[in-house]
């Protein structure tokens, strides 16, 4: 997968000739135990292995094992290859994590020792700037910090904000990560994140085992943005089986899950609308329907951004962008 190739393809288009070169190596059996903090063995959870370099992503099958009751865990059939072995504890009391490099060469690595430490904490509140005089329930407002760097590994921690707005979120995985939120928060959208007056909006924050980070201030605006308009054939008839894509200009931002990439699709009559895009300056522009998610691929983007439509858009704007695809 590291040496994987991006391939495009229209709608209907067939691409023939594909061909792979295999090589044949030796597997190897990784074992080992897994231990608590305190040195004793954990008596359940999982382990895996993620190639190095891929966010997380599992590489040619499900490279896992379950932890056994006195901790032992045994992986089969790996490639060589540098990996990540990450490791997650049963979360009976408060989620535990290890994640440590391991490089396969094809010799079986037995004896590996994987000791788990807890996670990080963030504590904050929630606010809400807007036009409204009525805002949302703020205890339907779930806090979550996605990582960055190694992808899910088991269930992501999220914490409920209390009714005053104050939410602790605990357990969260050393490594990188970005502040979000979940909830029905119709008409509202993230406005920012700030750490004791350091905006981290879109700037990954790295947490480290035990730590608590306090004072983060997380703000919501009812002042969306929006585009919207109609996608048309030369002959003005509405077009519904393209897909609108709307993504920052700055590469930056072109990650998983960035804000500041979305995606609509038309009605039967070509009218799309994409709401709640933070300010910047966006390319937009009419695609294929894709694989969920593909759009955040940086090289998908980069392919895209050729006859793409510029619109800058500020805090509440609405703009209108209309299209027209050739079908030939």
């Amino acid at each position: 997968m590291n040496e994987a190739r991006p391939v495009s393809l229209a709608l209907s288009q067939e691409l023939v000739d594909v061909n792979f070169g295999m090589l044949l190596v030796r597997a190897a059996h990784i074992s080992g135990h897994v231990t608590k903090p305190d040195g004793t063995p954990a008596t359940g959870g999982n382990v895996n292995l993620a190639a190095e370099n891929t966010g997380g992503a599992q590489i040619g099958g499900n490279f896992g094992a379950r932890i056994q009751w006195d901790g032992a865990f045994s992986i089969a059939n790996v490639p060589p290859g540098r990996y990540v072995l990450r490791a997650r504890g049963d979360d009976r009391d408060m989620p535990e994590y290890a994640f440590q490099p391991i490089s396969v060469s094809g010799q079986d690595l037995d004896a590996v020792t994987v000791i788990l430490s807890p996670g990080a904490t963030l504590t904050g509140i929630v606010t809400f700037q807007g036009e409204q005089s009525q805002t949302p329930d703020v205890t339907q407002v779930r806090i979550t910090a996605p990582s960055t760097d190694q992808g899910s590994f088991g269930p992501q921690p999220n914490a409920r904000v209390d009714k005053e707005g104050h939410f602790s979120l605990t357990g969260v995985p050393v490594g990188s990560h970005l502040i979000r939120s979940t909830g029905n928060l119709r008409g509202w959208a993230l406005r920012s994140v700030n750490i004791a007056g350091r905006d981290v909006t879109d700037m990954p924050i790295v947490l480290r085992s035990g730590e608590t980070v306090g004072n983060v201030e997380i703000v919501f605006t009812d002042r969306l943005s929006e585009i919207n308009g109609t996608i048309t054939n030369e002959q003005g008839t509405p077009v519904p089986e393209y897909t609108v894509l709307a993504f920052s200009t700055d590469r930056s931002l072109w990650r998983p899950q960035a804000r500041q990439i979305m995606t609509a699709r038309p009605d039967q009559t070509g009218k799309y609308r994409i709401r709640g895009l933070p300010p910047g300056e966006y390319y937009v522009t009419t695609v294929d329907p894709a694989e969920q998610g593909e759009w955040f691929e940086p090289a998908y983007l980069d392919d895209r951004r050729a006859g793409a439509a510029r619109l800058i858009l500020s805090e509440g704007d609405v703009k209108t962008q209309d299209f027209r695809v050739n079908l030939k």
